[in-house]
């Protein structure tokens, strides 16, 4: 008895070594790794219309100031945790064909070290999301997707300016509605605004939860911004399903250029995609 009972007392010991040192592996930050991209370009920009709802406005002068630059292509990197049953470390290299295509390329660290791949993705109106080679489709997700794209709007937000497929009706003067296209349709979100530094403190909408779910309150919240380039964009996310009270995930951009080739990783440039719609 004494000898199974040394046997067992060892089993668990090892067992809970192991669950320490996997423990430990996921608290390690992943060190982060920036796309190969060209030199941010400018191309021009635009005034700021004063036809734009109050805090819309306001928002966008605080962010941008008078005028809002051209921006097709961006590249945003950095890293995230995100709760899979536990929380695990990430880091990731998003690439934006401004207000028609994006693509989030991550990988899941153990001890810094990337162990797993996944992906989040609205290509040509189709979207994907999971582990690379077991990710979700359909048209759920594509729902999805183009929400998560216009979410992330304020990570360049001359869009709001500058796409005229993008239109706003007033709520009040901390609040408005955001209406973007969706295929031949529209979605929209609901975005509020600091009241104290006009900035957007977040956004929320009804999006399907999954590829076989139906659609629940789902929200971003903006925890933090940062300077690049003279503009004003958010330095921290989170993103929460109302039904889990808490956010799943955080996302922490480190990184940015703007209006660079992503023809390697997205097949064409905003400009193409303008001329191809108007012929």
């Amino acid at each position: 008895m004494n000898t199974l009972l040394k046997i067992g007392v060892s089993i668990a010991g090892g067992l809970a070594a192991l669950a320490a040192i996997g423990w430990l592996g996921l608290q390690i930050p992943p060190s982060i790794v920036s796309p190969v991209t060209g030199k941010s370009q400018a191309l021009g920009g635009v005034r700021l219309p004063e036809s734009l709802p109050a805090p819309v406005l306001r928002y966008l002068h605080v962010a941008l100031g008078e005028h809002a630059p051209r921006i097709e292509s961006a590249v945003f990197w950095g890293h995230a945790q995100a709760n899979f049953g536990v929380w695990m470390p990430m880091r990731f290299q998003l690439y934006h064909r401004v207000g028609y295509d994006f693509r989030r390329e991550m990988q899941i660290t153990w001890f810094g070290f990337p162990v797993l791949k996944a992906l989040d993705q609205y290509v040509n109106g189709k979207g994907m999301t999971g582990l690379v080679g077991k990710a979700d489709t359909g048209v759920r997700i594509d729902q999805g997707s183009n929400m998560i794209l216009f979410a992330e709007a304020p990570l360049y937000p001359a869009i709001f300016v500058t796409d005229p497929r993008v239109r706003w009706v007033a709520i009040d003067e901390t609040s408005a509605q955001m209406f973007f296209p969706f295929g031949a349709e529209e979605d929209a979100m609901t975005v509020y605004f600091d009241p104290q530094t006009d900035l957007i403190t977040k956004m929320t909408a009804l999006r399907y939860f999954g590829a076989n779910g139906e659609k629940e309150p789902w929200r971003v919240d903006f925890l933090s911004w940062q300077q690049v380039d003279g503009m004003t964009i958010p330095a921290r996310s989170a993103i929460t399903w109302e039904k889990q009270v808490k956010p799943w995930s955080y996302w922490d951009i480190t990184g940015a250029a703007w209006n660079v080739d992503l023809s390697a990783v997205l097949t064409a440039t905003l400009s193409a995609q303008l001329a191809k719609e108007i012929r």
